[in-house]
């Protein structure tokens, strides 16, 4: 360095400079409030329809609900003729690891037809990470999107799946896919498994009775939700209650309930549906169990009645599984909508839990209240966001989906989307 310079730069340095008068940082622009006048209100929860309501949205949640015409805003969208529900949630996706823009359209076309949030039942938690924070950041249009680590038994990890899932690791070694028996350190795992983002812990398969208490009482006492397969062989559904799980995936896998202990998860679709009735003593007990141990039942019927091979089994699973959820809700058990799958355009242009929900009612005997409650408030409580989403009130996002036609007297109205807002922003419009 030339000294000189140097020193000269410092003396400069020090020399008085004339600086302009401060300036106040200019004010955020205020948000612009959005009345939605003369709607028809379900409310999510469960409760009668209510005409004529008036929703404030204020920076992005719901600011009030009167009578219609006593509330006034900076926007105005006219709703009368029209019905209000709460943004629907699919409690049961697989976001995959297909490319980029595949997966990303998906998201697009199911939040424009009216899905807000997904709960993401196991994947790669890399990728769905990836698409969770884009989502966040406004880089691509999409339900916000929530997920579960994996954790299950070391003879599940020969399936393809897990390794597809899991690139880079060893089956069973990834922190959101890994292989536990009675003597992995619980504290430790779920620790990792919830560093991924994970807010929930999937139990699935070859897993004890031992195993699956131990993983739901660590994932509890970190705050984590605990879904699992209906049965996780050996661990029978029954187990699974016991052990505090919050919801139980798939009633057909209910069936094992009701027979022999098996280790053999591969055949898990495939139980003895002829010699365990769905009206048998033990799936009563079973569901009854469930309703007073506040364990939720997410059915997904869909899939099974759809997307599974048409076989000798299939005729009798499908009918059982109807009547057991239907049962199950009759006796009150909290029931959850999720599809198994969210969008697929080879079958229906609108993402495919307005198919669920349809079975629901139509097959399972839910009313279309009940099915909506069901993918809405029932839904955000399962995975643990109740506070937030899940029902129309002040308080809560202001994610809503404006339909042309009554729900409430046809389910299949939910299809008639003509609005959808996610955080008090119109994502749809008119």
């Amino acid at each position: 360095m030339n000294v000189r310079l140097a020193a000269a730069g410092c003396a400069l340095a020090l020399l008085p400079v004339a600086l302009p008068a401060q300036q106040p940082a200019p004010a955020p622009p205020r948000e612009i409030s959005i009345l939605i006048r003369g709607v028809t209100l379900i409310d999510g929860t469960g409760a009668p329809e209510r005409p004529n309501v008036d929703v404030l949205i204020d920076s992005g949640r719901v600011a009030a609900v009167a009578p219609g015409g006593s509330l006034t805003a900076d926007s105005v969208i006219d709703a009368r003729g029209l019905f209000a529900i709460p943004g629907l949630i699919d409690a049961h996706v697989h976001l995959g690891t297909d490319p980029w823009a595949e997966r990303a359209g998906a998201l697009r076309r199911a939040l424009a037809g009216g899905v807000t949030s997904v709960f993401d039942l196991a994947g790669d938690a890399r990728a769905t990470g990836d698409l969770q924070r884009a989502v966040l950041a406004g880089q691509i249009p999409g339900p916000r999107i929530y997920y579960v680590a994996l954790f299950g038994g070391s003879s599940f990890f020969s399936d393809p799946r897990t390794a597809d899932a899991s690139r880079g690791y060893a089956p069973g070694t990834a922190p959101w896919m890994l292989a536990v028996t009675d003597t992995t350190d619980f504290a430790h795992a779920v620790a990792l498994a919830k560093g991924t983002g994970a807010t929930g812990l999937k139990l699935y398969a070859a897993l004890d009775s031992t195993e699956v208490t131990r993983a739901s009482a660590e994932a509890h006492r970190q705050g984590l939700r605990v879904i699992a397969h209906a049965t996780t062989f050996p661990a029978k559904p029954s187990d699974l209650i016991a052990a505090g799980a919050d919801m139980l995936a798939h009633t057909p896998y209910l069936v094992w309930q009701g027979s022999p202990r098996s280790a053999d998860w591969r055949h898990r679709a495939s139980g003895d549906f002829l010699h365990v009735p769905a009206d048998s003593p033990a799936i009563e007990r079973l569901l009854a169990s469930m309703r007073d141990r506040g364990v939720a039942l997410n059915p997904t019927l869909w899939i099974f009645a759809n997307e599974l091979p048409h076989d000798s089994v299939s005729r009798v699973r499908t009918p059982w599984m109807y009547a057991v959820t239907r049962r199950a809700n009759q006796l009150g058990v909290r029931i959850v909508a999720g599809t198994d799958d969210m969008y697929d355009p080879k079958v229906d242009s609108l993402p495919v839990l307005h198919r669920e929900l349809e079975l629901l009612v139509d097959s399972a005997g839910l009313t279309p209240l009940q099915a909506i409650t069901s993918a809405t408030a029932n839904a955000a409580w399962a995975i643990g966001i109740a506070d937030s989403v899940g029902t129309l009130a002040p308080g809560k996002a202001a994610d809503l989906v404006l339909l042309g036609a009554d729900p409430a007297v046809n389910i299949a109205n939910t299809r008639d989307v003509r609005l959808v807002m996610q955080g008090g922003r119109v994502v749809r419009p008119r």
